[in-house]
């Protein structure tokens, strides 16, 4: 089944919603490197009203994975590495595959969807396993002023990156609930 003109701008409305919410709380993230990964966690949870709504309006195979593609492009085009809207991309083909095994009518399977989607935030600070100085030293860390970036890059110790891995998933599912 094709999908609709009906389809894409739901699809349209709740990538808004939810890229709209993602920057309205994310941007506290700058006002000190805790604050940084407490709004990401924040917004994973707060992510969930506008994903779940639209799990609930989804009819058929290919409109999550759509609804990724718009959040990762303009990801992407705010800057964000490639690699994390790589992942975005394909946790949505995964979420896909899940939904079409359940029906898309199951709303445990919704919620274990988000917890899986939420796994994206990884993403962008994946470049911290492997190129840490140049993470540091991109365009958008060098705006925020040495100070803050020194304290980044103290704070973001390898172990409080994996607690992060970990947090999103466990967030994503408690917003998935909630």
């Amino acid at each position: 089944m094709a999908m609709s003109g009906r389809d894409l701008i739901t699809i349209g409305i709740f990538a808004a919603i939810y890229i709209v919410l993602f920057f309205a709380v994310t941007m506290f993230g700058f006002l000190n490197p805790v604050m940084m990964l407490v709004t990401l966690g924040l917004s994973i949870v707060i992510g969930a009203i506008p994903f779940m709504l639209f799990l609930a309006r989804v009819r058929h195979a290919g409109m999550v994975a759509l609804f990724s593609i718009v959040v990762g492009v303009v990801f992407l085009v705010a800057g964000y590495p490639p690699l994390a809207v790589a992942v975005l991309v394909a946790l949505g083909v995964v979420v896909e595959v899940i939904l079409t095994a359940t029906g898309y009518r199951s709303r445990w399977a919704g919620v274990f969807s988000y917890a899986v989607f939420s796994a994206w935030y990884v993403g962008p600070l994946l470049p911290l396993f492997y190129d840490r100085e140049a993470y540091f030293s991109s365009p958008s860390m060098s705006q925020m002023g040495p100070e803050y970036v020194a304290g980044l890059d103290a704070f973001l110790s390898p172990a409080v990156l994996i607690g992060f891995d970990i947090a999103t998933v466990i967030l994503g599912f408690i917003g998935g609930v909630i």
